[in-house]
């Protein structure tokens, strides 16, 4: 193999690679989206000004919270995972308890990689295995030798080919590769994977080994099919637009508070002076001393624009909401007009149909994964892992609104009573402590007389 052909990409890998960096400078924000260049240079403006503006710009980084919260949600409730014949192998459970050989368990890199997934729009998980010479399977529980995982980005897989199955016709990956430290490439097949090395121009082969799985280890994990295989959709693929609009017009808008808290001295000047004059608020403005009532003053520059940039930041946030299909989370906030009930439902399922797509991806891309794990061992996965995928969920007053109705309900049920009061109870005190709950459920179940305020 050669140097040009070791360090060649995928064409949409050329195509994405300058969306995926924004994306991922988007969410994490700080020094890493400042050294991103997304700050425009005005025309005419000197180096000098553009990187002290630039150097003293602030980034509110609305992408962080929008794709944290979509995590969040989609991880409240455990998966119910059966792990089959895995579930009383001692390897296996070395594996959930550290999964990627850094310390962290299944669940939190399934968690992790879903946090990546919703940046990016799609990350992919490579099963892997220590190479090492056969060793009984009691040495390989004392030493810890079992498949594990590793997490890469898209802009770390640089290279991928599909190909068909005779007789199905199914697509599966031929090949991939990836990066892994400068000048370091790995690439998979379905057979085999080899270790390669670029200096000086050339390519070397550092390292090779069989795996004899007939497939590539590899699954993708996407946030959002997009249509086209190893591309998916991201959260903030059009809010990171909207967000970087924001920091644009807070730079502008520092830049007009500067220019206009101190005032531009005028002066008179010489006759015959030539020379270039550098206009600016910091700088000296210079008038005709033949001009009639010419005397230095203070020139006051206009600052009118800033309720329009602050109208249009406004404008920009509430913009970013409704994309995100959060409006119903801001309700509350001054933004727009007040929305009726059904409005706010709207937002809600949709918000929790995004939910649930992403949860039928993750599970299964982990369904795929332990296959995977599975087959390294010469074994196959016979469970069976389930992510909640109802969402649905009704906002506390309409819920009250029920409970408060069936109260008044003709059931001839005590037990039905005081179920319907726990429920009232929990609805109203959600963040009341362990203790205080049993208590009421205890005064609930001895038949309490209810106290009126």
């Amino acid at each position: 193999m050669t140097h040009e052909e070791l360090e060649r990409t995928h064409p949409l890998y050329a195509g994405h690679i300058d969306e995926w960096l924004f994306y991922v400078r988007s969410y994490f924000g700080g020094r890493m989206y400042k050294t991103g260049d997304y700050l425009l240079q005005h025309p005419f403006e000197s180096a000098a000004n553009y990187a002290r503006r630039k150097e003293t710009s602030y980034y509110y980084n609305y992408c962080g919270p929008i794709i944290d919260i979509f995590v969040s949600h989609l991880f409240r409730k455990d998966a119910l995972r059966d792990f089959g014949s895995l579930a009383g192998d001692r390897l296996f459970h070395m594996f959930l308890a550290d999964a990627d050989l850094e310390g962290n368990n299944f669940k939190s890199f399934m968690r992790e990689a879903q946090r990546f997934a919703s940046v990016y729009g799609r990350v992919s998980i490579v099963v892997d295995k220590s190479q090492t010479l056969a060793v009984t399977r009691a040495e390989a529980e004392d030493f810890g030798i079992r498949p594990y995982l590793a997490l890469v980005t898209p802009e770390n897989l640089l290279d991928w080919s599909f190909i068909r199955l005779p007789y199905s016709g199914r697509p599966v990956l031929d090949s991939v590769k990836s990066k892994e430290a400068p000048d370091t490439y790995r690439i998979w097949n379905r057979e085999g994977w080899e270790l390669w090395q670029a200096a000086d121009g050339e390519a070397a082969l550092l390292d090779a080994g069989w795996h004899g799985l007939g497939e590539v280890p590899l699954v993708n994990l996407y946030n959002k099919q997009s249509g086209t295989r190893m591309t998916g959709v991201s959260d903030i693929q059009d809010i990171a637009d909207i967000n970087r609009n924001i920091y644009y017009l807070c730079s502008d808008a520092r830049e007009i508070i500067e220019n206009t808290a101190f005032l531009m001295l005028a002066v008179r000047y010489s006759r015959g002076e030539s020379g270039e004059r550098e206009l600016g608020p910091r700088n000296i403005l210079q008038f005709d001393p033949s001009e009639p009532n010419s005397r230095p003053y203070w020139l006051e520059a206009p600052h009118s624009s800033l309720s329009e940039i602050r109208e249009w930041v406004r404008h920009d946030i509430e913009e970013i909401y409704r994309i995100a299909k959060l409006g119903g989370v801001k309700s509350a906030e001054d933004y727009g007009s007040v929305r009726s009930g059904v409005a706010l439902e709207l937002e809600y399922q949709q918000l929790y149909s995004t939910l649930s797509e992403k949860a039928d991806n993750i599970e299964q891309a982990e369904t795929r994964v332990l296959d995977l794990w599975a087959k390294w061992e010469g074994r196959k996965f016979d469970g069976h892992i389930d992510y909640p995928d109802d969402f649905s969920v009704r906002d506390l007053d309409r819920e009250l609104q029920n409970a408060l109705k069936a109260q008044t309900a003709l059931v001839g049920s005590e037990t039905f009573m005081r179920e319907l009061q726990k429920r009232i109870a929990h609805s109203v005190l959600p963040k009341a402590g362990e203790d205080v709950m049993a208590r009421i459920y205890e005064e609930i179940e001895k038949g309490g007389t209810p106290v009126k305020g």
